[in-house]
């Protein structure tokens, strides 16, 4: 009697799998201008030290106030870093990344987790940091383009095969943190440069966050106890 091997089979299963992962349905093309402005919270030019990743928070919304949850919520898409190669012209100021999403809703990225999926119209945030540690040293920017527009700044159905998208720096105009467009956010800056495309800005502890918004809702409520008392009277 005839025995077939399974081999053959297998190795088409195999094969098929590997293709649904590495195919893509849509390109993201991700990045600055060249010899963009690109300032620390001291107005000076962004060197080596610093990275930028595009990603998603998920179902998670990052604010000022819950800066010590970000890393954990954090799905990196891609990622561009000093030397030039990957993605990071310190020297020129500029950065620039090319990305696949692909059909299972994952990325292409060798700096991506193969587990994570960014689902369609999840939020596309850059986050540029020269350490991820929240310690005096470092400084942030978390941006991302607010205009809720299909597919700018939005992830894409992962079945959409129509081609291509920008994610450009200059169309950001949401700041989290730092500064984007002349539009300076939550953080610390010592100099504002009056015209920039992106500044960092020094991380707040939690904890100091938590009291700079805590003073902020104190001051709110005696300002509203005070209006309400001459209203009254």
């Amino acid at each position: 009697m005839k025995t077939h091997s399974s081999i053959p089979r297998f190795l088409c299963l195999v094969l098929a799998l590997a293709w649904m992962h590495g195919a893509h349905a849509s390109t993201i093309f991700w990045g600055s201008q060249f010899n963009d402005l690109l300032f620390d919270s001291n107005g000076q030019p962004l060197d080596t030290s610093y990275s930028f990743e595009i990603g998603s928070f998920g179902s998670f919304v990052p604010t000022y106030q819950n800066v010590d949850q970000w890393e954990a919520n954090w799905k990196v898409f891609d990622r561009a870093f000093d030397p030039d190669a990957n993605g990071w012209n310190a020297a020129e100021q500029f950065f620039v990344g090319t990305v696949n999403h692909n059909l299972a809703g994952g990325s292409d990225s060798p700096d991506a987790n193969p587990a994570d999926v960014f689902a369609q119209d999840e939020v596309a945030y850059l986050w540029v940091y020269n350490s991820k540690s929240i310690v005096p040293s470092s400084e942030w920017a978390l941006v991302t383009d607010g205009s809720n527009t299909a597919n700018i700044w939005r992830f894409p159905d992962p079945a959409d095969d129509s081609g291509s998208y920008n994610w450009d720096l200059i169309t950001a105009d949401t700041p989290i943190i730092g500064g984007v467009n002349d539009m300076q956010g939550d953080g610390t800056f010592s100099v504002n440069p009056g015209t920039f495309s992106l500044q960092t800005a020094v991380v707040p502890e939690p904890g100091s966050a938590f009291l700079l918004f805590a003073a902020a809702a104190a001051h709110l409520t005696r300002r509203a106890r005070r209006l309400t008392r001459l209203t009254m009277s």
